[in-house]
Parts: structure tokens; C-alpha cells; sequence
């Protein structure tokens, strides 16, 4: 503000000249005559013993001359009035205020009024500075993630001090490349999987970027917004006290404006993480999948006390859960590489199983678990697991078993079991796999999951962050 106002100072067209001598640029105001001065005509002008006594001001230091009632022009303009009516026109002179239209109003003192609107001005500024200096940050990031994405051209100098102009790859063409690399392996017949694989990362890119050079211009219209509402308060702070006064309710406005915006940028920026990087990963079928995590959709069945929500609960935390019927069913979510398994775990009673089927839409694989302690209830798990088989919403999904309870003395191995309940018969045509486990120690249960992994998606990207 102060910067300004020198500025308008040094402005040709604002220069004030000296009473004494227009020759003269001014340079100060006295306060008593009511002169402008400058330091030579002041030192002459003022040199006497009674002159000397008056009071001079720096020129930007002068004090606003004072506005006149218009209803009571020989009155000077000295009171605010507070009541809500009268506040599209509060000013008012001691006769507005005694015997006018303000009689018995609530007023205030002028300068006091205009020096606490100055106050609150003052304060909006500050929260401005700060609200600038987050957006100004929030786009160099974004100018900066474009960048990451995009690439370019950059300046290095070699081990001999020569400057140079190099290529730098951006993450979209390191994506691309990756894409390249996996497809570069295959036979000829999959340069058209290639090639629409390349189309889903291009579009990615391109819609990515389409976000972020909206939130660029949304963040310059932002800055522009907020510059703006500066200047405009900047002007009304070198305006005389009436003028701050009706400013009040267009500076109140622009502050209740410039909040909601500034707690819009703050819940964007919270829920928001600017990142140039594109995961891709790759499906069994040549699918490309963009994302940190692929996300697959499991379902847990088996009959009661199988060891099912043992199972969920230890992938989950990692922690034993005391054997409890499960009523209804639980689902968490389990990260596993570059994988996330959403698994159902679904109670297994003998009147919930009815319930299994409306569970099975979108599932991509089911993990069957078996009891091998039980062997008496080896054929009620065949008897289940046959007519899961048959379901149509099930026949593309993968199928895991888990032989649990293998620590236990006596417990039905594996290679026993998949000869009991015929296992190659049973899920002729389909991908299907055994894994004996432990769900108390968790041994077995992430080699169930490494088959999954593995049937879902291409060897060699499994370990891709």
C-alpha cells in the first residue's frame, strides 16, 4: 500500500506545486495555513519565531480535507450512522445527527469508523498475501507436473563444461515406452492389441493434461481474481474517511467472496496429490490398466468354521482373529503388489448359503476353503463347490482353494485331497488352483495370492510400483 502510494507521488500528473513558487515541486503540507511546500519555500516562509510553530506534514502524510453535509453544506461531514436502514447512506453531519433524519440513531465517530474498516481491510490483505502465496505455489506445481509429463528440452553441460541441448523424457513417453517394451516381445498378430493399448495411455495423457491446464487456468483466473480485489482495496485505503465508509459493504462482499474461494482452493489442495507419474499395468489379455492398484473383486465361501474370516483377517492385519460365526458376511480390502483385493468373506451356515448367489456378480475369482481336519464333511464341501461351478455369473471367475488347517496332526494333505473331491475333473476348463495353508500362521496364504497375481495379470509386471 505504502509503495503505491509513493509511486502515485512520483507520477507526473500528480505532482503538486509549491504555493510559494510554482517552480517549485512540493514536498510538504503544513497543517496550520494550510500550504504546499517545498523544503526551500517551507525554510523561508516559515522562518519566524510564530510561523515556525506550525505543524508540516510529508506531502503523502496530508490529511483529507473534510467533506460537507449536502444536506447542511456549511457543516462538516463528522458522524457515521449504525442503524441497518440507514446504511446505504450513513454519513452525517452534527445537525443530521441532532435534529435530521439520524435523530436518536446509533452513530459512531468518523475516522474511528473509517479507521476500523482500514483495520479490516488491513487484515483481508493479509489473508490475500497468504491465499496468493498458496495458489501462486499450487500452479508452479502444476506448471511443474505438466512438465514431468510432457518432457523437453533441456540445457546440460558435459564433463568438459560444454553446454549442450538434450532430450528429456517426460512420464508420458516413459509410459509409452513401457508400453512399447511389452508389446515389442509378441508375435505380429498382437501389434493391433499394441496399438489400441497405446490409444488408452494417449487418451489418459491427453485427459490428464486437459485437467491440469484447466486447474493452470482456473489458478491464473483465481491470481487475476485475487490481484483484482488488491488493488481495490489498495485504492480505497488511500481514499478520504467518507469514501472508506461506503466502501464497506462492497469491501464486506469481496472479503465473503475471497473466502469462499480461498476454502475451495484449500479442499481441492487437501484432496488432490499432483503427481506426474502413470502406472500402467498389463492384464492376461493384453488389457492395459492405468492406476496405482488394479483392483480385483474376490469372493470368500467355504462352509462355517472353514477358517474363512481367520483368512481375511490375516491378510488384512496380519494378526489371528478367534474362530466366530459370521453372520451376514465382512469385506475388506487387501493390497498385494501392485493389486488390490476387494474380498467378500461370506457366511457359510447352512441357511446362508442360499445367499452365496447374490454375491457373485462382477467377481473375478473365488476362493474356496476347505476344512482339512473335517474329513467327514470333505463331501458336503465337494457337494458346494459343484454347484458353484455351475453358476453363469461364475464361469469366467479364477478359482483358489485353500486346503487350511495344515499344521494340524492328521489333516487331509493336499495332493489327498484334490484326489478325493476330483478336483481335475471338477474344474475341467477352468483356471483353478490348490493351496494348502495355515491361517493361524498365515503359512500358504500369500502363494494362494501369487497365483491369483499371476493369472490376472502379465508375467513381468507384477512388482511395477
Amino acid at each position: 500500500v505504502w509503495t503505491h502510494g509513493v509511486s502515485r507521488l512520483l507520477d507526473p500528473s500528480c505532482i503538486i506545486r509549491c504555493d510559494e513558487d510554482e517552480t517549485h515541486t512540493a514536498s510538504m503540507y503544513c497543517t496550520v495555513c494550510a500550504t504546499h511546500l517545498c523544503a526551500e519555500c517551507s525554510q523561508l516562509t516559515h522562518s519566524t519565531r510564530t510561523l515556525a510553530k506550525h505543524r508540516r506534514v510529508p506531502l503523502a502524510d496530508k490529511p483529507h480535507e473534510k467533506m460537507l453535509c449536502p444536506q447542511h453544506q456549511v457543516h462538516a461531514i463528522e458522524f457515521v450512522c449504525l442503524e441497518d436502514g440507514c446504511q446505504p447512506g450513513p454519513l452525517m453531519c452534527c445537525v443530521c445527527k441532532e435534529y435530521g433524519k439520524h435523530q436518536g440513531h446509533k452513530h459512531a465517530v468518523l475516522e474511528a469508523e473509517a479507521n476500523q474498516i482500514r483495520a479490516s481491510i488491513l487484515d483481508m490483505a493479509h489473508c490475500i498475501r497468504s491465499f496468493t502465496e498458496e495458489v501462486s505455489e499450487y500452479s508452479r506445481k502444476l506448471v511443474g507436473i505438466v512438465q514431468q509429463i510432457e518432457g523437453g528440452e533441456q540445457i546440460v553441460e558435459d564433463s568438459m563444461g560444454m553446454a549442450h541441448t538434450e532430450h528429456v523424457p517426460g512420464t508420458a513417453e516413459s509410459a509409452r515406452s513401457c508400453v512399447r517394451a511389452y508389446f515389442a516381445d509378441l508375435h505380429e498378430t498382437l501389434c493391433r492389441q499394441e496399438e489400441m493399448a497405446l490409444s488408452v495411455v494417449d487418451a489418459h495423457v491427453r485427459e490428464r493434461l486437459i485437467w491440469l491446464r484447466q486447474q493452470q487456468e482456473d489458478m491464473t483466473i483465481l491470481l487475476s481474481q485475487v490481484s483484482t480485489a488488491c488493488l481495490h482495496c489498495e485504492k480505497t485505503l488511500q481514499q478520504d474517511d467518507c469514501r472508506v465508509i461506503l466502501a464497506k459493504q462492497e469491501i464486506n462482499r469481496l472479503l465473503e467472496t475471497l473466502q469462499k474461494q480461498q476454502q475451495q482452493f484449500t479442499e481441492l489442495a487437501d484432496h488432490i496429490q499432483l503427481d506426474a507419474g502413470i502406472p500402467v499395468t498389463f492384464t492376461k489379455d493384453n488389457r492395459v490398466h492405468i492406476g496405482p492398484k488394479m483392483e480385483i473383486r474376490v469372493v470368500t465361501l467355504g462352509l462355517d468354521g472353514a477358517g474363512k474370516t481367520t483368512i481375511l483377517f490375516k491378510l488384512k492385519q496380519d494378526e489371528f482373529m478367534q474362530p466366530i460365526p459370521t453372520i451376514g458376511f465382512n469385506v475388506e480390502t487387501v493390497e498385494y503388489k501392485n493389486l488390490k483385493f476387494t474380498i467378500w468373506d461370506v457366511g457359510g451356515k447352512h441357511k446362508l448359503r442360499p445367499l452365496w448367489k447374490h454375491y457373485y456378480l462382477n467377481t473375478q475369482a473365488v476362493v474356496f476353503v476347505i476344512d482339512s481336519c473335517h474329513r467327514d464333511r470333505l463331501m458336503e464341501s465337494h457337494s458346494e463347490l459343484a454347484k458353484l461351478l455351475t453358476e453363469k455369473e461364475l464361469r469366467d471367475a479364477l478359482l483358489l482353494i485353500f486346503a487350511n488347517k495344515q499344521d494340524v496332526p492328521g489333516a487331509v494333505s493336499v495332493e489327498e485331497m484334490t484326489e478325493l473331491l476330483s478336483l481335475h475333473k471338477l474344474c475341467c476348463g477352468r483356471s483353478w488352483h490348490i493351496q494348502g495353508c495355515d491361517a493361524r500362521s498365515g503359512m500358504g496364504l500369500h502363494e494362494g495370492l501369487d497365483w491369483l497375481s499371476r493369472q490376472l495379470v502379465a508375467a513381468g509386471v507384477l512388482d511395477v510400483a
